[in-house]
């Protein structure tokens, strides 16, 4: 007889969540093994999947010993979807379990924290339906979902719970209706904050071309008010409903006693989170102080996000994207604003070597790059003598790294402050203030 051999388990207490929301403990013979869907301290029985060089993957057999901060995860989905990987841990956990995975990122790179460490998360003023914004996978025959985590396996999503409302009501009615179906294989749909109007991108072949009834078929029968395609890196309007800004959302300052409109399309990046975005914003300023009088460069501008408040409390902004469709909106919102920034669309890294070469100074730097980081262009900054840099980040090894290079050239990290951004997730936007007062020992 055949026999099938049983893969081996592991009883083990969990020590910490790491980068990636997996739970780390050690076996008996001290190999470290990652589990999903633990919390610090359980006591869990976990059953390998696959060895690795350096640890062992595991899924979690049997919860011997529950933390008193695990709750119930309330989407059906949750660990077959692939999204959310922290549901069962309470918001207060999270919170602890992100500051914990920025500390020790930042500890690992040697970055010299400030003499408080690593501040509390500023947590998210909703922590369910906060996203205005929805990548799904479309099936063969029309449905929307996601992957299952670590693989291509289709999962099937009617509801996201992170989702907002109005993106939850367009993607039950384009799954019921598969109106999708054959076009493309995935799509993003994004709220507007400002009055819950549908955008609707659906990546394109670079020739293919959807007739104007098959555009408002699919309007029609999600309530989409906008349809667009991103076609290598040019964003195409397809279909306008009316012609009010696809997606806007009113920012208030209220320390300035001011307040603007940004507006953007699907083509422009812009963060999922708009409730915590605001938060952002007014973070950003209070660290940049008073900027009245004071040249800011902002780097990795995007739609105005940061440049046109920081000039409406009176700072001379020049404002880097190399997406000409950001740009266009960033020079929109600041007419709209009533305020002068400079934009101009360019790659950021050719910018500061052109700026440096040129002696160029700034007073004060702030950057808000993609996942990447600023990478090897972090070593220009310094060159530009700016009294202050704010780093803004939606990924901590990265952050770690470049704040590592400007804490060799003459800057001090005064404060590092994580923001949730992303609830019921591991993933961590962070925000550090660096000064230039001489190198951090």
């Amino acid at each position: 007889m055949n026999s099938v051999m049983q893969p081996e388990t592991h009883r083990v207490r969990i020590e910490k969540i790491i980068a990636g929301g997996s739970g780390l403990a050690r076996t008996a013979a001290g190999q470290v093994i990652l589990s999903g869907f633990t919390l610090p301290g359980e006591l869990t029985e976990l059953r390998e999947v696959r060895r690795k060089s350096g640890h062992i993957e595991a899924e979690l057999g049997q919860l011997l010993e529950p933390s008193a901060e695990r709750v119930p995860p309330p989407c059906p989905l949750y660990g077959d979807c692939g999204g959310c990987d922290l549901q069962h841990g309470s918001y207060a956990e999270q919170l602890r379990i992100k500051q914990a995975i920025v500390t020790e990122t930042m500890q690992r790179a040697h970055v010299p924290l400030p003499a408080g460490g690593v501040e509390e998360v500023l947590p998210s003023p909703q922590q369910w339906g906060y996203r205005h914004r929805l990548r799904l996978k479309i099936s063969p025959d029309g449905q929307l979902g996601f992957f299952r985590k670590r693989s291509n396996e289709f999962v099937a999503v009617n509801c996201c719970l992170t989702a907002a409302a109005g993106i939850n009501a367009a993607v039950a009615e384009l799954a019921a209706s598969r109106c999708l179906r054959g076009l493309a294989d995935e799509a993003e749909l994004l709220q507007s904050p400002a009055d819950g109007q549908i955008t609707l991108v659906l990546p394109l072949r670079e020739k293919q071309r959807l007739a104007e009834e098959r555009l408002r078929q699919i309007a029609a029968c999600a309530n989409i008010a906008h349809i667009g395609s991103n076609v290598g890196k040019v964003f195409q309007p397809l279909y306008s409903r009316d012609k009010a800004a696809p997606l806007a959302q009113e920012i208030v300052l209220p320390k300035l006693g001011k307040s603007c409109v940004l507006s953007w399309s699907g083509g422009c990046f812009s963060q999922v989170n708009p409730g915590q975005n605001a938060r952002l914003i007014a973070l950003a300023l209070e660290l940049a102080g008073d900027v009245r009088g004071r040249s800011v460069l902002d780097l990795y501008c995007g739609m105005g996000n940061f440049s046109v408040p920081l000039a409406l409390a009176g700072a001379t902004v020049t404002g880097i994207e190399g997406s000409p469709e950001s740009v266009r909106w960033a020079q929109r919102n600041a007419e709209d604003a009533g305020v002068a920034v400079r934009f101009s669309v360019a790659d950021v890294s050719e910018s500061l070597r052109r700026l440096v070469k040129k002696q160029q100074q700034t007073d004060i730097i702030l950057l808000d790059p993609p996942r990447a980081g600023i990478g090897p262009a972090a070593a220009l900054l310094p060159e530009l003598q700016a009294e202050k840099i704010i780093y803004i980040s939606c990924d901590p090894a990265t952050l770690a790294r470049d704040l590592r290079s400007l804490c060799g050239s003459g800057y001090t990290l005064r404060c590092l402050i994580p923001v949730d951004m992303f609830p019921q997730t591991h993933h961590i936007e962070t925000v550090a203030l660096l000064t230039r007062t001489g190198k951090c020992q």
